[in-house]
């Protein structure tokens, strides 16, 4: 059976657990390098905080 998907298309079983149990997002956010994904997580944070989201829990390591 010839697929018109490449295998360079298909995404893989990971990415797709991703994409169900987090959304497009997220999974678009786990493909990036590591200081890339700190830097997301970062400004999602501030990004709440700016617009009146409460953070009353500590930070668990994710941006120091």
């Amino acid at each position: 059976m010839n697929s018109l998907v490449t295998t360079k298309q298909k995404p893989s079983i990971f990415e797709d657990h991703l994409r169900r149990a987090f959304g497009d997002e997220i999974a678009r956010v786990g493909k990036l390098p590591l200081i890339e994904r700190y830097r997301y997580v970062a400004w999602m944070i501030d990004y709440g905080l700016k617009h009146g989201v409460k953070n009353t829990r500590e930070p668990r390591g994710v941006t120091e």
